[in-house]
């Protein structure tokens, strides 16, 4: 018997983690099942898993990965024995982690190991649609194929959160600006205002003895606002890590004016490309759909896959399975009904992730000017806060003086 460990999520989709022992992976794969747990992924032995989990500063980016697949995919179809391809990936990658995790699977498939169970033993690396897709073109022979598909996954994926990360960057830097303005102000500025609203018997208006009070809890008990700031962190990330959470906060991320409807289509984007590699390379849909829901990266759809999923297996077809859903694209859903009545539904996700690539293009290249308007707000009410707060007591001042 060996022992294996599992990453695996419940019907609510809640991530589950542990250790059994089998002969094989596939036992393991069953009795998850039998559970009413969905596999994400399965590997043997738990100490390297373990230090590979545990190790905060091993990773490997999506340029990365895009890069060995690419060179795989490229070196696989020239031919090269699978030794020495992976020798030569180990030669030319610079992250050491990275280099080790090739080096451990090129002695693994030296041993005898299949590529997609040498692969998963570095479950930090290779997420499970890595896995699956390596696992349906060796059983099927069409792993030059299936890599090709691989690759241009997670091109689509890299490019498309290097476009976000570009994007957001404008609004990233104003936000930070408008904190460090105003700690300047509260904590520098505002005090000698005091000071000097001090020498005059007058009521201050509401705007100024709330900046006053801000300022001073600002610089006398900056303690507490830290220990409020971290524990508010903290609390959120530990509510974020529950199955509840994570849905709210998903949900609530596609309520956003603006980030909403970017990140719904978003995820009809990555649902589509996902799906139809999965479907292409030969796998069942229903198992397809599961991986899709592991991988797409937002609770709201995992429900919904695996709810598509779950009437599929009662003899549903797909489309009618999505029409009942919430958040599935009215065009994904019509996409889905063409390509099962003809056959070719890799291709009609195919074409609904490329339509999906252009809007999101579109939206990402005009994000600045759809987020002006809420960024004006947010100066704007910063501006009127500090001048209602200093110019209105000074105006009533030189009033006082002026009839004095």
């Amino acid at each position: 018997m060996t022992m294996y460990s599992y990453k695996a999520r419940d019907m609510n989709g809640l991530l589950v983690m542990g250790q059994m022992e089998a002969p094989s992976m596939d036992p393991i794969r069953e009795m998850l099942s039998d559970q009413g747990l969905i596999p994400i992924a399965v590997f043997q032995g738990s100490s390297r898993v373990a230090q590979e989990s545990l190790a905060i500063f091993n990773h490997v980016s999506s340029e990365e990965l895009m890069l060995f697949t690419r060179q795989f995919h490229t070196l696989f179809k020239a031919g090269m024995d699978m030794d020495t391809l992976l020798h030569t990936m180990a030669q030319q990658t610079k992250n050491k982690f990275f280099k080790d995790a090739i080096l451990r699977i090129k002695s693994d498939v030296a041993s005898g190991s299949s590529l997609s169970r040498a692969f998963g033993q570095h479950p930090k690396i290779f997420n499970e649609l890595y896995l699956s897709m390596l696992n349906a073109g060796e059983e099927a022979g069409i792993l030059e194929d299936v890599l090709g598909q691989l690759s241009t996954v997670i091109e689509k994926e890299t490019a498309l959160k290097s476009a976000v990360s570009s994007a957001t960057l404008y609004p990233k830097i104003v936000i930070f600006v408008l904190i460090v303005a105003f700690c300047v102000l509260m904590t520098y500025v505002v005090p000698k205002f005091s000071v000097f609203f001090a020498h005059y018997d007058a009521e201050l208006p509401l705007p100024t003895r709330m900046m006053m009070g801000m300022s001073d809890f600002m610089r006398n008990q900056w303690y507490i606002l830290i220990f409020m700031v971290v524990a508010g962190i903290f609390a959120f990330r530990k509510w974020q890590s529950t199955a509840k959470g994570r849905f709210a906060w998903d949900r609530i991320k596609w309520k956003l004016p603006v980030f909403g409807p970017l990140g719904q289509k978003v995820g009809n984007a990555r649902f589509a490309h996902i799906l139809g590699a999965l479907y292409k390379a030969g796998l069942p849909i229903t198992r397809g759909l599961e991986i899709t829901a592991s991988t797409v990266g937002n609770e709201v759809f995992v429900r919904e896959a695996l709810g598509v999923k779950a009437e599929v297996e009662k003899g549903g077809s797909i489309s009618q399975a999505m029409r009942q859903t919430k958040y599935f694209s009215p065009l994904l859903i019509e996409a889905t009904a063409i390509g099962e009545k003809s056959g070719a539904l890799d291709d009609m996700y195919k074409s609904v992730g490329s339509h999906y690539d252009l809007e999101v293009a579109h939206t990402l290249k005009n994000l600045t000017t759809l987020l002006e308007p809420i960024l004006l707000f947010f100066v704007f009410g910063f501006i009127v806060l500090f001048a209602l707060g200093i110019f209105l007591p000074m105006w009533g001042i030189s009033r006082a003086v002026l009839h004095h």
